[in-house]
């Protein structure tokens, strides 16, 4: 399919993902000004006997008459065009460029509540146009909710497993036909397995991410009440009373006992969203705490720091980065990045960690936009290049200590760089290194900032593979690792050059350093080899959550699909296997 052109307009460019109902492929339509980006999906037919193509044709028909209908939200994407070419049914969508919400949900990250109310809204505010013309999702979850980098606004998409409200059932040939089961495990209520979904099973699909959000756990891990078959879940949150009454009325085992519609769950959480700030503001029982840790790869290692809304810093409420060490809090040492280049802040009204600009001639790119000026606010999984250095927000938190607790002064305490009284050598902008670079001259090196020995990392001995970090604290601290080498041998390069939309880099979920080749997917069983953090290796296919790849040497194999990014992608972005955080399959 790669390079096809199909009805004279859309060129094929790479494979996005396959499910049940068919493939999708990132398209570009050449008839128009610019070449603009389209999701195209093929619905699969299995029979190609006249009674089936006939039966596809009316399901394909139905499904592009309700995109039609939905497309008129801002938070669908539109339906552009559908045709039928050679016994193949195609739909064309609005490409969605941002990320999926899971990964700004990985395992162990809790949200505030003020976060997930705010999410519960934004999605409602979806599932209640989309209810209200007669459709059923039926596969909320995560992966379905798009992040949009233009606006940051989460965008529903996938679908493919709709069920209209007044066709539960239909007659074919005869036969009646029995409606397919559809969802994800530990997203889909009883109900929905028995095929028979209603909106309030929607409801539930939702209810299980905010528990998700609060709780920091997958929710099919989650146990259920023996004898009622609720979701036993509150242990694990420190959340009001009143947000969890909410959460298992929308999460209860029988629909009957759930909100009944979206417009009831969006009224009772309006109530509490506008108590919250308050009950927060006078509750003295211990401290809460929002943290932001961000990673990135220097020197060959990749570190980490976690940045707290009440840390001490050289700006109250400000943690400023940049390689001067009189002005910045974090201080780095790539050429290109500015003295005092960004600030992060927490907005305590908003409830949300904020990167501001303070160097209009170098600006930050962040989530692949150029902040020329201002503030922009940062998720979990936002990508940040200053200069040529890359960041990614690996977690963002919430913790609660006791009445009194302040984070410690990072400056005093790890120290990472010595204040000097010699001002940071000049930038260099990203031209004059690229110039540099091809001219083969020597880029003037910036002297290295000294490290007290007592936190210096220790040398890493050729064999091993992992140094642990020596400081470390509860609410801020450097964790050193030792990251593989990312110069990549000419083999290596020569089997990506010939096909590098196909190229995939190991980018292991959960701070790993490794990412396991399995012989099939869905297997922990006799695993090939472990594959290297900045590997590149060939994508092939999606099967589910996994894909199979291609390595240098010719091995083939399954990694799982959230371990792995297009290789045309920043270090830490937030892309997943099937498009390097562009769009998500719809």
């Amino acid at each position: 399919m790669i390079g096809q052109l199909l009805a004279g307009h859309y060129k094929v460019l790479e494979v996005l993902g396959e499910g049940g109902f068919g493939q999708t492929y990132v398209v570009e339509d050449i008839h128009l000004p610019g070449k603009p980006k389209c999701v195209l999906k093929r619905l699969k037919t299995i029979n190609t006997d006249a009674e089936s193509l006939e039966t596809a044709r009316q399901l394909f028909y139905k499904e592009a008459e309700t995109l039609l209908q939905l497309g008129n939200h801002s938070q669908i994407p539109k339906l552009l065009a559908y045709f039928e070419q050679n016994q193949q049914f195609y739909l064309v969508q609005e490409y969605i460029e941002g990320h999926p919400l899971s990964r700004e949900l990985p395992l162990g990250s809790r949200w505030t509540e003020v976060q997930t109310i705010e999410m519960l809204i934004e999605v409602l505010s979806i599932l209640e146009f989309v209810h209200s013309q007669g459709v059923i999702h039926r596969d909320i979850k995560p992966d379905n909710l798009i992040r949009r980098a233009s606006d940051r606004k989460l965008v529903l998409i996938d679908f493919g497993s709709i069920k209209q409200l007044r066709t539960q059932t239909a007659t074919a040939a005869g036969r009646q036909n029995v409606t397919a089961i559809f969802g994800t495990r530990g997203y889909m209520p009883s109900e929905q397995i028995r095929r028979l979904p209603r909106p309030s099973s929607d409801i539930y699909a939702l209810g299980m991410i905010g528990i998700q959000a609060l709780t920091g756990v997958y929710p099919h891990t989650l146990q259920d009440d023996p004898e009622t078959g609720e979701i036993v879940w509150q242990h694990l949150a420190s959340t009001s009373p009143e947000l969890a009454a909410i959460l298992c009325k929308m999460t209860r085992y029988h629909f009957k006992d759930r909100y009944q519609t979206a417009t009831e769950v969006l009224t009772a959480l309006r109530k509490l969203d506008n108590s919250v700030g308050r009950t927060t503001a006078n509750s003295d029982a211990n401290v809460v705490l929002h943290q932001l840790t961000l990673e990135w790869v220097e020197d060959g290692q990749l570190k980490y720091r976690t940045l707290a809304d009440k840390e001490r810093s050289k700006n109250p409420g400000k943690i400023r980065i940049g390689r001067d060490p009189q002005q910045c809090d974090l201080v780095l040492q790539d050429p290109t990045i500015s003295g005092l280049h960004v600030e992060i802040f927490f907005h305590q009204q908003r409830q949300r960690f904020y990167l501001r600009n303070l160097r209009q001639q170098n600006p930050p790119i962040v989530d692949r936009q150029l902040l020329l000026a201002g503030e922009i606010p940062l998720s979990a999984g936002s990508t940040v290049r200053l200069g040529q250095q890359d960041f990614r927000v690996r977690e963002i938190a919430c913790k609660h200590y006791p009445q009194g607790y302040m984070p410690m002064d990072y400056a005093k305490c790890f120290a990472i760089t010595l204040a000097s009284s010699q001002p940071p050598p000049k930038t260099i902008r990203v031209s004059q290194l690229k110039k540099s670079e091809e001219s083969g001259k020597k880029v003037p090196s910036h002297k290295s900032l000294v490290v007290p020995a007592s936190i210096a990392p220790k040398k890493v001995q050729p064999k091993l593979k992992v140094v642990t970090a020596i400081a470390t604290s509860a609410i801020a601290g450097v964790f050193i690792l030792s990251a593989t080498k990312f110069n990549k041998n000419n083999s290596q390069q020569n089997f990506l050059s010939q096909q590098p939309q196909l190229c995939r880099v190991v980018s292991p979920s959960g701070g790993k350093l490794l990412a396991k080749l399995r012989p099939q997917p869905q297997t922990e069983i006799g695993a090939l080899k472990q594959l290297n953090l900045g590997e590149k290796v060939l994508f092939i296919k999606v099967k589910g959550d996994f894909v199979q790849v291609k390595l240098a040497d010719g091995t083939q194999g399954w990694v799982f699909g959230d371990d792995i990014q297009r290789c045309d992608k920043t270090i830490g972005n937030s892309g997943s296997f099937y498009s390097g955080s562009n769009v998500q399959p719809n």
